[in-house]
């Protein structure tokens, strides 16, 4: 166990080191699952088949198997106030005069933008197989004029392990990884430009988009010591890849003969590893009646204690949740991300998994710098 921690963070180190001679370093691309940001947006340290493939590989030595035929995630950069969603509906139909309309919205929520994610798989038992997609987009600034609509997909399989250690009836080491080929689009252009061509149905043009494919290997460890949880998780240990570089139009030209455009070595983009350390807490109240669970997660435990210079460092990197689940059907969920409040609620019926949330969260070095409200919904069909 001591060898393979140290062979982690060891590639980790030597793929973070590979930053130094990329182009670009892409950052961590995960969904904004409608559970996950209830909980604060907590999630990479939970070993549970709902987060296995974008969160902690420990959850496929889990006993049970988990099969999800498919999950959507939807979400809203908006502050979800009655006049805030009224201007956004407003936004979404044919011929609302959109600039005006955005431009009343990003002011009060520092910037738009929604995005969605699909995906598919298997966990636990040993074996964790699947492929998600996901993109977000929004538009970053506080007003129309000179304001940049960024565009992030990626498109992800996943092939994984997991190993579980029994230790007595109350301690469980769970160990699991997965290698992750996948393709990244990354791109901006202008809001107003942007704006115009939906308007005018003319074809937007960008000189700055990258595509690319990568391969890459996440971590995970899961400890459980009766009711309590501690988590680890390593993301996104990867070498530098090739991204072609060019246009949109370029890129559905492409698409539509049948192809993707080659990168040609000369640029390249790299992940730099995230690592994530988490405490989950499980009392049995009412085991089947009344369960209620609490989640404790550093983003970066690293910079927290080699950095710390107080609350604010805690803060900025802290995710933490608490949840109440009724008769295993109704959930109540609150959270703290990063110094901002969340909230959302699930129901399960069946097979069926439907969750909302609000949440609030940080784009800014500290918290209060630059918070970003929206609105999250999530279904999914899991046996």
């Amino acid at each position: 166990m001591k060898r393979m921690l140290t062979i982690t963070i060891a590639l980790a180190l030597v793929f973070g080191s590979s930053a130094l001679f990329a182009d670009d370093v892409y950052p961590v691309l995960t969904p904004k699952n409608s559970t996950s940001m209830a909980l604060g947006g907590s999630f990479t340290s939970i070993p549970t088949a709902e987060f296995s493939f974008f969160g902690n590989p420990a959850a496929f030595a889990a006993k049970k198997g988990s099969m999800t035929l498919l999950s959507v995630d939807t979400w809203a950069y908006v502050k979800p106030t009655t006049e805030n969603l009224e201007v956004f509906n407003e936004f979404l139909k044919e011929g609302s005069n959109k600039a005006a309309l955005a431009g009343s919205l990003m002011p009060t929520n520092n910037g738009i933008g929604a995005g969605a994610s699909l995906g598919i798989g298997y966990a636990g038992r040993g074996l964790g197989i699947g492929a998600f997609a996901i993109s977000d987009n929004w538009a970053a600034g506080d007003s129309l004029p000179g304001a940049t609509l960024e565009t992030d997909t990626q498109i992800s399989a996943v092939a994984g392990l997991g190993f579980p250690i029994e230790i007595g009836d109350s301690i469980r080491l769970s160990i699991g990884g997965d290698i992750r080929p996948f393709y990244r689009i990354r791109g901006s252009y202008s809001l107003a430009e942007f704006i115009n061509a939906m308007e005018s149905g003319s074809e937007t043009v960008s000189d700055n988009v990258n595509a690319g494919f990568g391969l890459a290997v996440d971590l995970g460890a899961h400890l459980e010591l009766g009711s309590l949880g501690i988590g680890l998780a390593i993301r996104d240990i990867a070498p530098p890849f090739a991204v072609w570089t060019g246009t949109f139009d370029d890129l559905a030209d492409s698409l539509e003969t049948g192809g993707l455009p080659k990168a040609d070595g000369t640029t390249k983009a790299v992940f730099l590893p995230s690592i994530t350390a988490g405490l989950s807490w499980k009392p049995k109240l009412l085991p089947g009646l009344i369960d209620p669970a609490l989640y404790f997660e550093l983003q970066d435990p690293i910079a927290v204690f080699s950095n710390a210079d107080g609350i604010g460092t805690l803060l900025n990197l802290m995710h933490a949740g608490a949840e109440v689940k009724f008769f295993k059907m109704l959930s109540l969920r609150a959270g703290l991300n990063r110094g901002w409040l969340s909230a959302g609620l699930g129901l399960k019926l069946l097979f069926v998994d439907l969750n909302a949330a609000v949440f609030t969260e940080e784009l800014g070095p500290l918290p209060g710098d630059n918070p970003r409200s929206g609105f999250s919904l999530s279904t999914a069909i899991r046996f």
